[in-house]
């Protein structure tokens, strides 16, 4: 749906509104469930066990179809392939091993024009893809072509890979915190929510989750009773954190899927003792090149069948292991906009140790992973880490959110909660101080709540040098 729809849909009624999602839930749940869906859930469930060699062949030959198929059918990468000396007899032999002879594929390039990485058969059938766009951390949106088979096969693999290795499944009763603006920011009453009755799926608004509003979600919860809760880990650990706050009584469900940001680790013991179950991390992106999953044993796990992560270093080489870098991707799930060692942004390592969990074949991450727009750097190294830590652990702090807006310049946005005191400013000057090692200069705000980017996401450190 189009942002034109979406502010028409805002204006609607709420019953106008409900027969709307009863409709558009209907054509979701034809786009999202189907035979592929069926499918691929239970090849990529097979191939989890499968032994080194064979899980290694398979995603040689993807890799392999994958370039092939850009090279004959995208003029894009004919034309790169040709200036880098990659003839097609090349690729018949082509190894993952041989990805260094290929250049990255820049945000940019993909920004400037959409269409560029399309293969000639979707560039004929526009009709069969809906879009979708990044969330543009860089102020840089990308559009995203999606059709159906790829919609089934990203949410079939997710069903393995993820749900499933938390016992549960799509088809359960849901609720999702997402980017979605279901509600108008104008609506200071319930319901903050909108239900798709043919998914089981109660869509929660993000932008309205704050402290006048906590009662109103926790009984909410408290009457639809989700199998499982699902989006973004910011909308759920501050929704936990109001429950606490109020001492409010909460639906605890089988497991929440925290995903579409990063689950800093003061979060989870937090959303796991209110909800009372268990809190699992999902790494994706729109763009669906790459997913990391989270084993029983807390461990993100690379699904290298689902599409070839690289780490590198800014001069290109790959890290060791336990080297933080960033992340490279070679998407295999998108066969009409394919995307060939495409930056993605986003720093991670991989592990030093092998994951008790056996899944030997899919890579294990050392930590969750970092936007590197965002990132600031100490004395140390980065800092992202202990600066979300020293601010969430504040006394009588709800939410804290720093912007770092030149070297020495940051601003403190805070919501207060019981307890908080005036001379936190104080504190909080030193520490960044001793994090940093330099002068400083330090506004902080006190506001009722945080404001949200346009995609729903909340950002705890943003950067803007």
């Amino acid at each position: 749906m189009n942002e034109h729809f979406h502010q028409f849909f805002r204006l609607l009624p709420v019953n106008l509104q409900q027969y709307g999602i009863d409709l558009f839930g209907w054509y979701q749940a034809r786009q999202r469930f189907g035979p592929v869906f069926e499918r691929m859930q239970r090849e990529y469930s097979e191939r989890e066990r499968w032994p080194a060699d064979r899980m290694t062949d398979f995603v040689e030959d993807r890799l392999r179809r994958q370039l092939k198929l850009a090279y004959i059918s995208v003029p894009y990468y004919r034309r790169i392939f040709s200036e880098y000396g990659i003839t097609a007899h090349m690729l018949d032999t082509f190894t993952s091993g041989d990805l260094k002879k290929l250049p990255l594929l820049e945000k940019a390039v993909v920004h400037n024009d959409p269409d560029i990485l399309l293969t000639e058969e979707a560039r004929r059938k526009p009709g069969l893809f809906f879009h979708i766009y990044t969330s543009g951390t860089a102020g840089k949106r990308i559009r995203i072509y999606v059709d159906a088979a790829m919609h089934q096969h990203t949410g079939g693999v997710r069903e393995a890979r993820s749900l499933r290795w938390a016992n549960v499944s799509y088809h359960q009763p849901r609720t999702v915190i997402g980017g979605r603006k279901v509600v108008s920011a104008n609506n200071s009453y319930p319901p903050f929510w909108r239900h798709n009755r043919w998914e089981q799926q109660l869509y929660l608004s993000a932008f309205h989750i704050n402290s006048d509003n906590a009662k109103a979600f926790a009984d909410k919860l408290n009457d639809f009773k989700p199998s499982i809760m699902m989006g973004y880990s910011s909308g759920h650990y501050f929704l936990a954190q109001l429950i606490n706050e109020f001492q409010l009584e909460v639906h605890a469900p089988k497991a929440i899927i925290a995903s579409g940001e990063r689950l800093e680790h003061s979060m989870r013991p937090i959303m796991e003792s209110i909800f009372r179950t268990r809190v699992i991390q999902e790494y994706g992106s729109s763009e669906n090149c790459a997913l990391a999953t989270e084993c029983e044993y807390g461990t993100l796990h690379i699904n290298p069948d689902f599409g070839l992560v690289e780490i590198l270093r800014p001069d290109g080489s790959p890290t060791k292991k336990g080297e933080t870098g960033e992340m490279v991707v070679t998407g295999f799930a998108n066969v009409n906009q394919i995307f060939i060692r495409y930056r993605s942004g986003d720093m991670a390592a991989w592990a030093e140790k092998s994951c008790p969990c056996g899944r030997d074949t899919l890579p294990p991450l050392q930590d969750s992973v970092s936007r590197y727009e965002d990132m600031i750097i100490g004395e140390g190294g980065c800092i992202n880490t202990a600066l979300y830590h020293m601010l969430s652990s504040l006394p009588g702090v709800l939410a804290a959110q720093l912007i770092r807006t030149n070297a020495s310049s940051f601003t403190i946005n805070i919501v207060p909660s019981f307890g908080y005191e005036k001379n936190l400013g104080s504190i909080i000057e030193r520490n960044i101080e001793d994090m940093l090692g330099q002068n400083i200069t330090l506004n902080i705000r006190e506001l009722h709540s945080i404001p949200r980017e346009e995609n729903g996401k909340f950002r705890a450190i943003i950067s803007y040098i």
